[in-house]
């Protein structure tokens, strides 16, 4: 009679085992947890950039093609220059012909002033000539801004690189003639990679910036080590994970942007 009671309530027991077990988050045989499932990690280029021209004008070459790294201060693109030539040149012109202006406008004030001390001139024409030679001063500012303005765009008819990196996309062609602000080709950084994984919320209070990090790529097979570099402000309520960014060095361009992976391990 004793063994039935006993049996009669296995159900029951276990019903209430089951509940203890959802109580405590503690995972039954064969239930993954979020902290057991493999974290996949995206490689990212450190920074992107998309170029594009400050003036108008026709390409004449690119100097490197999709995929081809390139080194700061590169030329990466160059735009025909002729008549930006020319403008730089009337630009200096007049800058000559300011600059005679006002010497002659000064000499001339000096002589008028000299006159009226002599009573050989009026007034009213020192105070003119005075007045002419402040305004050529006035003249040479003008001028000496459209000469920095030329050199701005003589300048400008050489995109050079800002950083180093990779041409990701060219969206130009050489002889097409492009407009001022026209975008002509996409560039990346890198030379390192950002390692984009979402980790579970449980691992927030213990994760920092310059925290090491190992990951496997899975292109490669092989396991790259980085640190924590960037950290979510906030979580995601509904994943309940948060996401990171851990900085690997690719001087040796053996990863690219895109490729994935597992996170192995974080932390010391």
């Amino acid at each position: 009679m004793k063994k039935d009671r006993i049996a009669g309530r296995v159900p029951e027991l276990l019903l209430l085992l089951l509940s203890v077990l959802l109580l405590l988050h503690i995972p039954l045989r064969g239930e993954e947890t979020l902290d057991s499932l493999p974290v996949k990690v995206v490689l990212f280029p450190f920074r992107e950039a998309v170029l594009s021209t400050q003036i108008e004008g026709t390409i004449v070459s690119q100097e490197f093609r999709q995929g081809e790294r390139f080194k700061k201060g590169d030329v990466l693109v160059r735009l025909d220059e002729r008549k930006y030539k020319d403008e730089l040149q009337k630009a200096e012109a007049a800058v000559k012909e300011a600059e005679l202006n006002i010497k002659f406008t000064e000499q001339k004030a000096k002589d008028n002033q000299r006159l009226f001390s002599d009573g050989l001139q009026s007034d009213i024409e020192v105070k003119r000539s005075l007045f002419e030679a402040d305004l050529a001063k006035v003249r040479l500012n003008a001028v000496l801004a459209m000469l920095n303005d030329a050199r701005r765009n003589l300048a400008a008819c050489t995109l050079k690189a800002p950083f180093d990196g990779t041409v990701e996309v060219l969206l130009a062609k050489n002889f097409e003639t492009v407009r001022n602000s026209q975008p002509i080709l996409g560039i990346i950084d890198d030379t390192r990679l950002l390692a984009v994984m979402n980790l579970s919320t449980s691992k927030l209070a213990t994760t920092s910036r310059g925290d090491p990090v190992t990951v496997r790529i899975n292109e490669t097979g092989k396991e790259v080590r980085g640190t924590v570099f960037e950290i979510a402000g906030k979580a995601d309520h509904r994943s309940e994970t948060f996401e990171i960014r851990a900085l690997l060095d690719n001087g040796e361009n053996k990863m690219k942007a895109g490729m994935s992976g597992i996170l192995v391990k974080i932390g010391k």
